[in-house]
Protein backbone atom coordinates (compact mmCIF):
# COMPACT_ATOMS: atom_id res chain seq x y z
CA UNK A 1 0.00 0.00 0.00
CA UNK A 2 1.04 3.42 -0.86
CA UNK A 3 1.05 5.63 2.26
CA UNK A 4 2.97 8.69 1.21
CA UNK A 5 2.23 11.39 2.47
CA UNK A 6 0.20 14.27 0.37
CA UNK A 7 0.62 17.87 0.58
CA UNK A 8 -2.55 19.63 1.93
CA UNK A 9 -4.22 22.78 0.90
CA UNK A 10 -5.97 23.33 4.41
CA UNK A 11 -4.05 25.37 7.33
CA UNK A 12 -4.79 23.48 10.27
CA UNK A 13 -2.87 25.71 12.23
CA UNK A 14 -5.39 28.56 11.82
CA UNK A 15 -8.10 26.46 13.11
CA UNK A 16 -6.56 24.18 15.94
CA UNK A 17 -5.91 27.33 18.62
CA UNK A 18 -4.20 26.23 21.71
CA UNK A 19 -7.25 26.87 23.66
CA UNK A 20 -10.38 26.54 20.99
CA UNK A 21 -10.38 24.89 17.72
CA UNK A 22 -12.79 25.60 14.83
CA UNK A 23 -15.76 24.41 13.70
CA UNK A 24 -14.72 23.14 10.34
CA UNK A 25 -12.74 20.67 11.75
CA UNK A 26 -15.40 18.89 12.52
CA UNK A 27 -17.85 19.79 9.22
CA UNK A 28 -15.33 19.72 6.37
CA UNK A 29 -15.82 16.48 4.23
CA UNK A 30 -12.22 17.28 2.51
CA UNK A 31 -10.42 17.44 6.40
CA UNK A 32 -11.95 14.27 7.42
CA UNK A 33 -10.44 12.77 4.43
CA UNK A 34 -7.14 14.11 5.56
CA UNK A 35 -7.72 12.35 8.84
CA UNK A 36 -8.06 9.02 7.14
CA UNK A 37 -4.72 9.35 5.15
CA UNK A 38 -2.80 11.28 8.43
CA UNK A 39 -4.25 9.17 11.42
CA UNK A 40 -6.62 6.50 10.54
CA UNK A 41 -3.91 4.99 7.80
CA UNK A 42 -0.82 5.91 9.84
CA UNK A 43 -1.23 5.85 13.28
CA UNK A 44 -1.03 2.51 15.65
CA UNK A 45 -5.36 2.24 15.87
CA UNK A 46 -7.12 0.04 18.38
CA UNK A 47 -8.50 -3.06 16.12
CA UNK A 48 -9.80 -5.85 18.98
CA UNK A 49 -8.88 -8.18 21.55
CA UNK A 50 -7.26 -11.40 21.20
CA UNK A 51 -9.76 -13.18 23.68
CA UNK A 52 -12.06 -12.27 20.43
CA UNK A 53 -9.77 -15.46 18.53
CA UNK A 54 -8.94 -17.69 21.25
CA UNK A 55 -8.13 -20.69 18.75
CA UNK A 56 -6.76 -21.63 15.24
CA UNK A 57 -9.11 -20.62 12.61
CA UNK A 58 -11.13 -17.98 15.09
CA UNK A 59 -11.92 -14.33 13.23
CA UNK A 60 -13.48 -11.36 13.93
CA UNK A 61 -14.20 -8.99 11.33
CA UNK A 62 -13.77 -4.78 12.00
CA UNK A 63 -12.41 -2.02 10.24
CA UNK A 64 -8.98 0.11 10.57
CA UNK A 65 -10.29 3.67 9.48
CA UNK A 66 -13.34 2.66 6.58
CA UNK A 67 -11.15 -0.10 5.48
CA UNK A 68 -12.57 -3.81 6.30
CA UNK A 69 -10.27 -6.26 8.07
CA UNK A 70 -10.18 -9.48 9.57
CA UNK A 71 -8.67 -10.35 12.26
CA UNK A 72 -7.72 -13.53 12.43
CA UNK A 73 -5.43 -16.39 14.45
CA UNK A 74 -3.68 -18.93 12.35
CA UNK A 75 -2.55 -22.16 12.79
CA UNK A 76 1.00 -20.93 14.49
CA UNK A 77 -1.30 -18.69 17.32
CA UNK A 78 -0.45 -15.89 16.01
CA UNK A 79 -2.57 -13.16 15.68
CA UNK A 80 -3.11 -11.39 12.12
CA UNK A 81 -4.88 -8.47 11.02
CA UNK A 82 -6.09 -9.02 6.84
CA UNK A 83 -7.76 -6.56 5.09
CA UNK A 84 -11.19 -8.34 3.99
CA UNK A 85 -10.73 -7.86 0.51
CA UNK A 86 -10.82 -10.76 -2.19
CA UNK A 87 -7.40 -9.85 -4.65
CA UNK A 88 -8.96 -10.74 -7.48
CA UNK A 89 -12.05 -8.07 -7.92
CA UNK A 90 -12.28 -6.81 -4.64
CA UNK A 91 -14.98 -8.48 -3.02
CA UNK A 92 -15.39 -9.05 0.93
CA UNK A 93 -14.86 -12.50 2.03
CA UNK A 94 -16.24 -12.39 5.39
CA UNK A 95 -19.56 -11.05 6.11
CA UNK A 96 -20.19 -12.05 9.46
CA UNK A 97 -19.14 -10.58 12.79
CA UNK A 98 -17.45 -13.71 13.87
CA UNK A 99 -16.53 -17.36 13.52
CA UNK A 100 -13.80 -19.91 13.44
CA UNK A 101 -13.23 -21.32 9.77
CA UNK A 102 -9.59 -22.66 8.53
CA UNK A 103 -10.74 -20.99 4.89
CA UNK A 104 -12.22 -18.06 3.55
CA UNK A 105 -13.85 -18.40 0.20
CA UNK A 106 -15.13 -15.67 -2.13
CA UNK A 107 -18.64 -15.63 -3.13
CA UNK A 108 -17.94 -14.19 -6.32
CA UNK A 109 -15.79 -16.37 -8.51
CA UNK A 110 -14.43 -19.03 -5.27
CA UNK A 111 -10.89 -17.93 -4.93
CA UNK A 112 -10.01 -19.43 -1.02
CA UNK A 113 -7.72 -18.26 1.39
CA UNK A 114 -6.36 -19.88 4.23
CA UNK A 115 -6.75 -18.27 7.98
CA UNK A 116 -3.21 -16.83 7.51
CA UNK A 117 -4.32 -15.09 4.44
CA UNK A 118 -2.61 -17.53 1.39
CA UNK A 119 -4.10 -18.06 -1.59
CA UNK A 120 -4.69 -21.66 -1.83
CA UNK A 121 -7.19 -22.24 -4.47
CA UNK A 122 -9.11 -21.18 -7.39
CA UNK A 123 -11.92 -21.74 -9.83
CA UNK A 124 -10.07 -23.15 -13.34
CA UNK A 125 -6.59 -22.44 -12.43
CA UNK A 126 -5.33 -23.78 -15.39
CA UNK A 127 -6.97 -20.41 -17.53
CA UNK A 128 -4.51 -18.05 -16.27
CA UNK A 129 -0.91 -17.34 -17.39
CA UNK A 130 1.86 -19.07 -16.93
CA UNK A 131 3.66 -16.66 -14.77
CA UNK A 132 0.59 -16.06 -12.11
CA UNK A 133 1.74 -17.15 -8.86
CA UNK A 134 -1.00 -18.08 -6.35
CA UNK A 135 1.84 -16.82 -3.47
CA UNK A 136 1.81 -13.05 -5.00
CA UNK A 137 -2.07 -12.79 -4.54
CA UNK A 138 -2.87 -13.52 -0.68
CA UNK A 139 -4.88 -11.57 0.76
CA UNK A 140 -3.54 -8.05 2.18
CA UNK A 141 -1.42 -8.45 5.29
CA UNK A 142 -1.30 -5.60 7.60
CA UNK A 143 2.10 -4.76 7.80
CA UNK A 144 2.52 -4.24 11.61
CA UNK A 145 0.36 -5.48 14.16
CA UNK A 146 1.41 -5.36 18.01
CA UNK A 147 -0.47 -6.69 21.57
CA UNK A 148 -0.20 -5.00 24.69
CA UNK A 149 -1.90 -7.33 27.60
CA UNK A 150 -3.88 -8.75 24.93
CA UNK A 151 -4.60 -5.36 23.29
CA UNK A 152 -4.38 -5.67 19.47
CA UNK A 153 -3.23 -2.47 17.53
CA UNK A 154 -2.83 -2.61 13.27
CA UNK A 155 -0.94 0.32 11.36
CA UNK A 156 -1.15 0.43 7.81
CA UNK A 157 2.32 2.27 7.72
CA UNK A 158 5.15 -0.06 6.90
CA UNK A 159 7.59 2.00 9.42
CA UNK A 160 6.69 4.64 12.06
CA UNK A 161 7.30 4.29 16.13
CA UNK A 162 6.73 0.93 18.12
CA UNK A 163 3.48 0.53 19.54
CA UNK A 164 5.46 0.91 22.81
CA UNK A 165 6.68 4.19 22.10
CA UNK A 166 2.93 5.23 20.94
CA UNK A 167 1.87 4.30 24.32
CA UNK A 168 4.02 5.98 26.42
CA UNK A 169 2.93 6.45 29.89
CA UNK A 170 -0.41 4.79 28.49
CA UNK A 171 0.36 1.25 28.76
CA UNK A 172 0.62 1.94 32.78
CA UNK A 173 -3.40 2.68 32.18
CA UNK A 174 -4.29 -0.49 30.45
CA UNK A 175 -2.01 -2.66 32.52
CA UNK A 176 -4.36 -1.13 35.78
CA UNK A 177 -7.65 -2.38 34.02
CA UNK A 178 -6.11 -5.73 33.73
CA UNK A 179 -4.40 -6.26 36.67
CA UNK A 180 -7.79 -6.02 38.55
CA UNK A 181 -8.00 -9.70 37.28
CA UNK A 182 -6.97 -12.25 39.60
CA UNK A 183 -5.02 -13.84 36.54
CA UNK A 184 -3.70 -10.57 34.78
CA UNK A 185 -6.14 -11.45 31.91
CA UNK A 186 -9.07 -10.23 30.75
CA UNK A 187 -11.86 -11.09 28.15
CA UNK A 188 -13.79 -9.38 25.40
CA UNK A 189 -15.68 -12.09 23.97
CA UNK A 190 -19.25 -11.96 25.75
CA UNK A 191 -21.11 -9.15 23.28
CA UNK A 192 -20.69 -6.06 22.13
CA UNK A 193 -23.16 -3.24 21.46
CA UNK A 194 -22.93 -1.21 18.38
CA UNK A 195 -23.86 2.65 18.29
CA UNK A 196 -24.50 4.87 15.43
CA UNK A 197 -24.06 8.62 16.72
CA UNK A 198 -24.48 11.48 14.26
CA UNK A 199 -21.63 13.40 15.23
CA UNK A 200 -17.87 13.05 14.17
CA UNK A 201 -15.48 10.82 15.50
CA UNK A 202 -13.47 13.45 17.17
CA UNK A 203 -16.49 14.78 19.43
CA UNK A 204 -16.69 11.34 21.31
CA UNK A 205 -12.83 11.08 21.95
CA UNK A 206 -13.56 14.47 23.78
CA UNK A 207 -16.14 13.65 25.55
CA UNK A 208 -14.59 10.49 27.00
CA UNK A 209 -12.59 12.51 29.26
CA UNK A 210 -14.74 15.47 30.18
CA UNK A 211 -15.84 15.38 33.56
CA UNK A 212 -16.93 18.96 33.18
CA UNK A 213 -20.06 17.29 31.38
CA UNK A 214 -21.43 15.06 34.03
CA UNK A 215 -23.15 17.65 36.36
CA UNK A 216 -25.34 18.69 33.44
CA UNK A 217 -25.57 15.78 30.82
CA UNK A 218 -25.56 13.27 33.56
CA UNK A 219 -27.22 15.70 36.50
CA UNK A 220 -30.04 13.02 37.12
CA UNK A 221 -27.75 10.15 37.88
CA UNK A 222 -25.63 12.18 40.33
CA UNK A 223 -28.90 13.63 42.09
CA UNK A 224 -29.77 9.44 42.37
CA UNK A 225 -26.22 8.32 43.41
CA UNK A 226 -26.38 11.40 46.06
CA UNK A 227 -29.92 10.01 47.11
CA UNK A 228 -29.01 6.55 47.66
CA UNK A 229 -25.47 7.29 49.14
CA UNK A 230 -27.44 9.63 51.71
CA UNK A 231 -30.03 6.90 52.58
CA UNK A 232 -27.62 4.56 53.02
CA UNK A 233 -25.80 7.02 55.57
CA UNK A 234 -22.86 7.59 53.61
CA UNK A 235 -20.88 10.83 53.99
CA UNK A 236 -22.36 13.64 51.84
CA UNK A 237 -20.13 15.11 49.46
CA UNK A 238 -18.51 18.85 49.71
CA UNK A 239 -20.65 21.48 48.00
CA UNK A 240 -19.93 22.83 44.50
CA UNK A 241 -18.17 20.29 42.76
CA UNK A 242 -18.20 17.21 44.99
CA UNK A 243 -14.91 15.15 44.99
CA UNK A 244 -15.43 15.68 41.28
CA UNK A 245 -13.18 18.57 41.49
CA UNK A 246 -10.10 15.74 43.37
CA UNK A 247 -9.85 14.60 39.79
CA UNK A 248 -6.67 14.65 37.94
CA UNK A 249 -7.04 15.45 33.70
CA UNK A 250 -3.92 14.35 32.67
CA UNK A 251 -1.44 14.86 29.81
CA UNK A 252 -0.46 11.19 28.52
CA UNK A 253 1.35 12.23 25.40
CA UNK A 254 0.51 11.66 21.86
CA UNK A 255 -2.71 12.49 22.44
CA UNK A 256 -3.59 10.23 24.49
CA UNK A 257 -5.24 11.41 28.10
CA UNK A 258 -7.01 10.33 30.88
CA UNK A 259 -9.38 11.13 34.51
CA UNK A 260 -7.29 10.40 36.97
CA UNK A 261 -9.47 9.08 39.81
CA UNK A 262 -6.95 8.23 42.31
CA UNK A 263 -6.92 11.05 44.28
CA UNK A 264 -10.76 10.70 44.57
CA UNK A 265 -10.93 7.15 45.74
CA UNK A 266 -8.11 8.20 48.41
CA UNK A 267 -9.87 10.74 49.80
CA UNK A 268 -13.45 8.64 49.87
CA UNK A 269 -11.86 5.61 50.95
CA UNK A 270 -13.42 3.72 47.86
CA UNK A 271 -12.33 0.43 47.00
CA UNK A 272 -12.89 -2.16 44.29
CA UNK A 273 -14.29 -4.80 46.43
CA UNK A 274 -16.05 -2.10 48.44
CA UNK A 275 -18.72 -1.38 45.51
CA UNK A 276 -19.83 -4.47 45.40
CA UNK A 277 -21.05 -4.46 49.16
CA UNK A 278 -24.52 -6.48 49.09
CA UNK A 279 -24.19 -7.37 45.45
CA UNK A 280 -21.74 -10.55 45.39
CA UNK A 281 -22.13 -13.11 47.77
CA UNK A 282 -18.91 -13.07 50.78
CA UNK A 283 -17.81 -16.23 49.23
CA UNK A 284 -16.94 -14.79 45.55
CA UNK A 285 -15.13 -12.15 46.81
CA UNK A 286 -12.80 -14.18 49.07
CA UNK A 287 -11.99 -16.03 46.39
CA UNK A 288 -11.88 -13.06 43.96
CA UNK A 289 -9.23 -11.51 46.78
CA UNK A 290 -6.96 -15.06 47.58
CA UNK A 291 -6.48 -14.72 43.48
CA UNK A 292 -5.90 -11.13 43.66
CA UNK A 293 -2.77 -11.52 46.13
CA UNK A 294 -1.52 -14.77 44.95
CA UNK A 295 -0.62 -12.84 41.49
CA UNK A 296 0.50 -9.56 43.24
CA UNK A 297 0.93 -10.00 46.39
CA UNK A 298 -1.16 -8.48 49.28
CA UNK A 299 0.29 -4.79 49.40
CA UNK A 300 -0.07 -4.97 45.60
CA UNK A 301 -3.29 -6.17 45.35
CA UNK A 302 -4.31 -3.29 48.36
CA UNK A 303 -3.05 -0.68 45.91
CA UNK A 304 -4.97 -2.07 43.14
CA UNK A 305 -8.21 -1.99 44.45
CA UNK A 306 -7.86 1.04 45.86
CA UNK A 307 -6.79 2.41 42.68
CA UNK A 308 -9.21 0.89 40.52
CA UNK A 309 -9.81 0.97 36.72
CA UNK A 310 -8.32 3.70 34.92
CA UNK A 311 -10.40 6.19 32.83
CA UNK A 312 -8.07 6.59 29.44
CA UNK A 313 -8.57 7.77 26.02
CA UNK A 314 -5.70 6.52 23.54
CA UNK A 315 -5.44 8.26 20.79
CA UNK A 316 -7.02 7.99 18.12
CA UNK A 317 -10.13 5.31 18.83
CA UNK A 318 -9.73 3.54 22.46
CA UNK A 319 -10.78 4.52 25.98
CA UNK A 320 -11.66 1.94 29.10
CA UNK A 321 -13.31 2.37 31.76
CA UNK A 322 -14.85 0.77 34.77
CA UNK A 323 -15.94 -2.49 33.06
CA UNK A 324 -15.42 -2.01 29.81
CA UNK A 325 -13.25 -1.25 26.49
CA UNK A 326 -14.69 1.21 23.91
CA UNK A 327 -13.67 2.28 20.65
CA UNK A 328 -14.89 4.44 17.91
CA UNK A 329 -14.65 3.81 14.20
CA UNK A 330 -15.36 6.84 11.67
CA UNK A 331 -18.09 6.06 8.81
CA UNK A 332 -18.23 10.09 7.26
CA UNK A 333 -17.43 13.33 9.11
CA UNK A 334 -21.05 13.23 10.28
CA UNK A 335 -21.42 9.50 11.53
CA UNK A 336 -19.11 7.27 13.79
CA UNK A 337 -20.03 3.76 15.19
CA UNK A 338 -19.01 3.50 18.68
CA UNK A 339 -18.42 0.16 19.92
CA UNK A 340 -19.30 -0.57 23.80
CA UNK A 341 -17.56 -3.97 24.84
CA UNK A 342 -18.12 -5.42 28.66
CA UNK A 343 -14.59 -6.79 29.90
CA UNK A 344 -14.90 -10.01 32.25
CA UNK A 345 -12.04 -10.82 34.59
CA UNK A 346 -10.26 -14.54 33.78
CA UNK A 347 -10.81 -16.95 36.30
CA UNK A 348 -12.56 -14.65 38.68
CA UNK A 349 -16.00 -16.20 40.09
CA UNK A 350 -18.84 -15.85 38.53
CA UNK A 351 -20.37 -14.22 40.42
CA UNK A 352 -18.38 -10.51 39.79
CA UNK A 353 -18.43 -11.68 36.51
CA UNK A 354 -22.14 -11.46 36.24
CA UNK A 355 -22.09 -8.20 38.63
CA UNK A 356 -19.98 -7.07 35.57
CA UNK A 357 -22.26 -7.82 33.00
CA UNK A 358 -25.60 -5.97 34.59
CA UNK A 359 -23.97 -3.06 35.48
CA UNK A 360 -22.76 -2.48 31.41
CA UNK A 361 -26.32 -3.73 30.67
CA UNK A 362 -27.36 -0.78 32.96
CA UNK A 363 -25.41 1.96 32.21
CA UNK A 364 -24.65 1.64 28.32
CA UNK A 365 -27.01 -1.15 26.88
CA UNK A 366 -30.16 -0.19 24.79
CA UNK A 367 -32.15 0.61 27.73
CA UNK A 368 -28.97 2.30 29.98
CA UNK A 369 -29.17 5.21 32.40
CA UNK A 370 -26.69 6.62 30.81
CA UNK A 371 -25.40 6.51 27.48
CA UNK A 372 -28.79 7.43 26.24
CA UNK A 373 -27.25 11.12 27.84
CA UNK A 374 -25.02 11.40 25.51
CA UNK A 375 -26.07 9.96 22.47
CA UNK A 376 -28.88 12.80 23.01
CA UNK A 377 -25.74 15.62 23.58
CA UNK A 378 -23.19 14.50 20.82
CA UNK A 379 -26.24 14.84 18.33
CA UNK A 380 -27.65 18.28 19.56
CA UNK A 381 -23.73 19.36 19.54
CA UNK A 382 -23.14 18.14 15.69
CA UNK A 383 -26.45 20.40 14.75
CA UNK A 384 -25.39 23.41 16.75
CA UNK A 385 -22.05 23.11 14.77
CA UNK A 386 -23.82 23.80 11.57
CA UNK A 387 -24.57 27.79 12.92
CA UNK A 388 -21.99 29.64 10.96
CA UNK A 389 -21.48 33.27 13.43
CA UNK A 390 -19.37 32.39 16.73
CA UNK A 391 -17.40 29.13 14.99
CA UNK A 392 -14.54 28.66 17.47
CA UNK A 393 -15.04 25.63 19.95
CA UNK A 394 -13.74 26.47 23.54
CA UNK A 395 -11.41 24.42 25.40
CA UNK A 396 -9.63 27.08 27.76
CA UNK A 397 -11.34 25.65 31.18
CA UNK A 398 -8.27 25.71 33.34
CA UNK A 399 -5.86 27.25 31.36
CA UNK A 400 -4.95 30.08 33.80
CA UNK A 401 -4.00 26.85 36.25
CA UNK A 402 -0.74 25.46 36.77
CA UNK A 403 0.06 22.55 35.39
CA UNK A 404 2.54 20.02 37.69
CA UNK A 405 3.54 16.39 37.47
CA UNK A 406 1.83 14.20 39.83
CA UNK A 407 3.40 10.97 41.51
CA UNK A 408 3.95 9.28 38.12
CA UNK A 409 5.82 12.36 36.45
CA UNK A 410 2.83 13.12 34.43
CA UNK A 411 1.21 16.76 33.97
CA UNK A 412 -2.09 17.54 34.83
CA UNK A 413 -4.46 19.66 36.12
CA UNK A 414 -7.90 19.49 38.62
CA UNK A 415 -10.82 21.51 38.83
CA UNK A 416 -12.24 20.19 35.99
CA UNK A 417 -9.61 20.99 33.82
CA UNK A 418 -9.88 20.64 29.94
CA UNK A 419 -6.48 20.00 29.35
CA UNK A 420 -7.52 16.21 28.42
CA UNK A 421 -9.18 17.55 25.45
CA UNK A 422 -6.04 20.40 24.72
CA UNK A 423 -4.04 17.17 24.88
CA UNK A 424 -5.77 15.10 21.76
CA UNK A 425 -6.16 18.86 19.58
CA UNK A 426 -2.29 19.51 19.99
CA UNK A 427 -1.15 15.76 18.94
CA UNK A 428 -3.81 16.21 16.30
CA UNK A 429 -2.32 19.69 14.89
CA UNK A 430 0.66 17.70 14.68
CA UNK A 431 -0.42 14.81 12.61
CA UNK A 432 -2.43 16.71 9.99
CA UNK A 433 0.38 19.30 9.97
CA UNK A 434 3.34 17.00 9.41
CA UNK A 435 4.40 15.75 6.06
Amino acid sequence: MDMAARSSLIDYAALVRPDRVHSRVYTDPAIFEEELDRIWYREWVFVGHDSEVPNPGDYRTGYLGKQPIIITRGRDMQVRVLLNRCTHRGNTLCQTRSGNSPTFTCSYHGWTYSCEGDLQGMLFREDYPPDFKREDHGLFRVPRVALHRGFIFASLARTGNSLAEHLGPAAANIDRFCDLSPTGEITMNHGVYRMRIECNWKMWSENSVDSYHVYQTHGSNVYLANMFEAKAGAKPPPPGKGYFGLIHARDLGNGHSDLDMRPQRRVTGMTYTGEWSGEIPESAQRAYLEGLEKLHGKAKAEQILTEGPAHTVIFPNLFNMLQEIRWCVPVSVNETYIYYAPCLFKGAPDEINTARLRRDEGAYGPAGFQLADDIEVWARNYEGLQAREVEWILMNRGTHLPVQPDEDGVPYQGDLSELTMRTQWRHYLELMSSP
